[in-house]
């Protein structure tokens, strides 16, 4: 495949990667909200228990926000083959395996999302129907019934999953930023966003700033970012993304020849103030014209006279 080729596949190809990257954030961000509004704070009741009897109460809203969540890891397929692919073509030693994990890594995430929506009603609907719930001792039963039924497939999936994902995460920026692709912020933001994937330190925050990634990847796949994509983009050769400031000289350079040429193209007929003269106006004194139209008087001597 000719250079060409590949940036004609990448053209035609941009929209769709860009749809799968706004696609996946909003379909995350979704399932995040959905997920949150089952929650409820019931008093003397540990965090578990409130969990396991939401959950209970909103079974249908918890397998929502998992479908949700899971139709958003499907989205990465897209989004992950598409960027595999634009390195590919200007970087050919990127080990060809890694596209395996593009496709299975999503896909054992989604599965395993449902798989654990399914299990977490189940030991919600044990959990509310028995006793106790209330303080520690509640906590401790809510503890018990979770270990005590562990789905080893759901278990084994999501940790592949997440591990798969979380590596495209980190490789995939990191070698999209070598050949330039990729800006270091968007770099660092996708490592970032892969390694709260696995660690889960803040609930919230890893959601966030996935999405935020996502979204600016998809303008990105659009060619819509601030001060125009890498030239890598535009060539198909692994060029690095200009530094800020080489960007700033590009675009002082541009808006000087800008002017330069404005200058030059200006009429010539300014006078001495800076503002332009009219034809039809006589000619000022210090003219050539003026000095031709006043006729000069010869000067006259007078003959000095002998005495005698």
């Amino acid at each position: 495949m000719s250079s060409q080729d590949k940036l004609q596949w990448e053209a035609r190809w941009s929209r769709p990667a860009a749809a799968a990257a706004f696609a996946a954030g909003f379909l995350l961000l979704g399932g995040t909200v959905l997920f949150q509004s089952i929650l409820k704070d019931r008093p003397r009741v540990q965090a578990l228990p409130d969990f396991l009897l939401s959950v209970n109460d909103s079974p249908g809203a918890l397998i929502g926000a998992a479908a949700l969540q899971a139709l958003s890891a499907l989205c990465l397929i897209g989004v992950f083959y598409y960027l595999f692919q634009a390195i590919i073509h200007r970087d050919g030693q990127i080990p060809r395996w890694f596209v395996y994990l593009v496709f299975a890594g999503p896909a054992f995430y989604a599965i395993s999302q449902v798989l654990g929506a399914i299990d977490r009603i189940d030991v919600a609907e044990q959990f509310a129907e028995g006793q106790p719930i209330f303080g520690n001792a509640g906590d401790k039963r809510a503890e018990d019934l979770l270990r005590d039924d562990p789905n080893p497939v759901a278990i084994a999936l999501s940790l592949a999953g997440s591990v798969a994902v979380a590596f495209m995460f980190v490789m995939l920026p990191l070698r999209a930023r070598r050949v330039g692709l990729l800006s270091p912020f968007m770099s660092i933001l996708g490592v970032i966003t892969g390694a709260l994937l696995v660690l889960q330190l803040v609930p919230l925050v890893p959601v966030i700033i996935e999405a935020f990634w996502l979204g600016a990847l998809g303008a990105l796949f659009l060619g819509n970012w601030p001060g125009g994509r890498g030239p890598a983009w535009e060539t198909g050769e692994p060029l690095p993304w200009p530094a800020p400031a080489q960007r700033r000289g590009r675009l002082g350079g541009a808006a000087g020849g800008r002017a330069g040429r404005g200058a030059a193209d200006e009429p010539s007929g300014r006078n001495g103030s800076g503002e332009l003269g009219d034809p039809a106006d006589p000619a000022e004194p210090g003219d050539p014209a003026d000095a031709e139209a006043v006729p000069t008087r010869p000067s006259s001597r007078k003959k000095k006279r002998k005495r005698g």
